[in-house]
């Protein structure tokens, strides 16, 4: 790969590489951290799966933009944007399950409250009648 390859992306190279290498970082260290946090499994196992769908985009996104040249290789330049544009897809719809997920979750706690609450005896009135006010 010649220094000539590396400039023909859409964006300098210079630029993206630095800036996708840093990406990563954040995504891997947020990866690193979620299993260490405290949430539901579901939603975990979810996040987990996403942050390794974005690491494996970001090169990819990086070569799309840095690398991938429509004037040399029109095909590959296509190609690379079609995994590019396809893995997006992919994390969304992977967030849209989070999203989902989270939902269940709030329905599942916000059933446990109403139980509870219909479990406990109500409160039994004050037997002295309240003063009414002067108006």
């Amino acid at each position: 790969m010649s220094l000539s390859t590396l400039a023909a992306g859409l964006v300098p190279s210079w630029a993206v590489f630095p800036l996708a290498v840093l990406a990563m970082l954040v995504v891997a260290g947020h990866v690193l951290w979620l299993p260490r946090a405290e949430m539901p499994a579901s939603r975990r196992r979810i996040r987990i799966a996403n942050g390794l769908l974005m690491l494996f985009a970001l090169p990819l996104a990086a070569y799309a933009l840095g690398i991938a040249d429509p004037s040399n290789d029109k095909r590959g330049f296509v190609m690379a944007w079609m995994l590019v544009s396809g893995m997006v897809t992919i994390v969304l719809l992977v967030a849209l399950v989070d999203l989902a997920n989270t939902w269940r979750l709030h329905r599942r706690e916000l059933r446990g409250m109403i139980l509870e609450m219909r479990s406990r005896p109500m409160a039994k009135p004050d037997p002295k009648p309240s003063e009414s006010r002067p108006m």
